[in-house]
């Protein structure tokens, strides 16, 4: 039977990138299963800066939305499961916008004209940060896309899913609508 790491070394029906080894060491294989299972699974690693250029080039900042709660999503326009996320995490992120939910949307790794296309059909109810050179994924353990985080009202990230997530289910939507009471 093959490890759940080893899965994702090889590719979880999305691309796995290169610095797994980072991951590996700080987490283990329930670690990695519960983040790919069917519900956000507990972050216990410090949550890492995210500064990066908007589509139009000025910088914006994560701590930029404390005191909301925001999905961080990164994704790209060649994953299939990102671009299905995409319209439900939006409608998400508007149906709760005066609770204080908010949606980040990092692009890993791709030409800005792809992502504007991309984005004249599928619009982003939220910021798109570009992720152009994959460091901030890198920082954020982002090994496969779509890689989805929950931060909470103080900037902490308090879960995340690594590949395809149920945006309908009640599993989901219920840690959202959680941590939005707190």
């Amino acid at each position: 039977m093959i490890s759940r790491r080893r899965l994702l070394q090889t590719g979880l029906s999305v691309a796995a990138l290169p610095y797994l080894p980072k991951l590996a060491r700080a987490a283990d294989d329930a670690a990695l299963k519960a983040a790919t299972g069917p519900d956000w699974a507990p972050w216990t690693l410090p949550t890492p800066a995210l500064v990066l250029p908007d589509l139009s080039g000025r910088e914006q900042k994560l701590s930029a939305w404390r005191g909301n709660v925001v999905i961080v999503s990164f994704w790209a326009t060649w994953c299939e499961p990102c671009r299905d996320a995409i319209p439900l995490m939006s409608t998400m992120a508007k149906r709760h916008r005066e609770e204080g939910l908010r949606l980040v949307a990092v692009n890993v790794g791709e030409a800005l004209g792809k992502v504007s296309t991309f984005l004249a059909k599928s619009p982003v109810a939220g910021t798109v940060m570009h992720d152009r050179n994959s460091a901030a994924s890198k920082k954020w353990d982002a090994i496969a896309l779509p890689a989805n985080y929950l931060v909470d009202r103080g900037g902490s990230i308090r879960y995340w899913h690594l590949g395809e997530l149920d945006w309908k289910s009640e599993q989901v939507t219920a840690v959202v609508t959680r941590m939005l009471r707190r």
